[in-house]
C-alpha cells in the first residue's frame, strides 16, 4: 500500500470513529423528540410538527410546522473530523449545563402548549389527532393541562407532560440508553 493511500485510509478510520463517538447523541436527540411528540398535546399536530435539532455545528432539523400526525425529525448524517469530534467532546465533559445537541420548538404557542405559561386557547377545534386524556374547566388564565371539575374544555395531554419527561430523569434515561446500546455495538 503507498503512503498516500495508507494516510487516506487513516484519516477515513479517524472520520468514521469521530462520527461513531457523536452518533449516540445524534439517535438520542432524535428519540427525544419522538418522545416529546408522543407525550405532548395533539390538536392539529402543528405542535408536534415543529420540534427541532441543533447539532454541535450549528446543522439544525426541523419539523415543518404543518398540521398531521407527527412526523420524525432526522438529522442528516453526520460526518466529524477526530479533532472536531474532540473538541465537541471537550466542550462537554464535566459541564452539566453544556450538550452537544440543542432540541427546541419553534411553534409561536411552544410554551403555552409545554404548560409554562397561562393558556390563551383560540378557537376551540373538534378535530383532535390525539385521544382526549381529561375534560373539565380550565379558569382563566390556568394552564393548558389544568382542568378541575367538569365542564367543555379538553387536553389531549396531562399537566405538566413536559416538565415531568425533562425534569423526571426520562429524557436522561433515553440518553444513558441510547449511548449504552452505541458502546455495546462497538466493542
Amino acid at each position: 500500500m503507498a503512503r498516500n493511500d495508507f494516510m487516506k485510509l487513516l484519516n477515513n478510520l479517524d472520520m468514521a470513529a469521530a462520527s461513531i463517538a457523536l452518533s449516540g447523541p445524534t439517535v438520542a436527540a432524535e428519540k427525544i423528540v419522538t418522545d416529546l411528540q408522543e407525550r405532548g398535546p395533539g390538536w392539529t399536530g402543528k405542535f408536534s410538527n415543529s420540534w427541532q435539532i441543533e447539532g454541535p455545528q450549528g446543522q439544525i432539523a426541523k419539523g415543518d410546522g404543518e398540521a398531521g400526525q407527527a412526523r420524525p425529525v432526522k438529522l442528516p448524517g453526520l460526518l466529524f473530523t477526530g479533532p472536531q469530534a474532540a473538541r465537541v467532546i471537550l466542550r462537554t465533559i464535566g459541564a452539566k449545563d453544556k450538550v452537544v445537541f440543542r432540541v427546541s420548538n419553534f411553534s409561536p404557542y411552544a410554551d403555552e402548549a409545554r404548560d409554562l405559561v397561562p393558556y390563551n386557547p383560540e378557537k376551540p377545534t373538534t378535530d383532535n389527532i390525539k385521544p382526549i386524556v381529561e375534560r373539565g374547566r380550565r379558569a382563566p388564565g390556568a394552564r393548558r393541562g389544568d382542568l378541575q371539575g367538569s365542564g367543555g374544555n379538553r387536553v389531549t395531554a396531562p399537566l405538566d407532560w413536559y416538565s415531568s419527561y425533562v425534569g423526571g430523569g426520562f429524557m436522561d434515561k433515553v440518553i444513558q440508553i441510547t449511548m449504552d446500546g452505541i458502546m455495546r455495538s462497538l466493542k
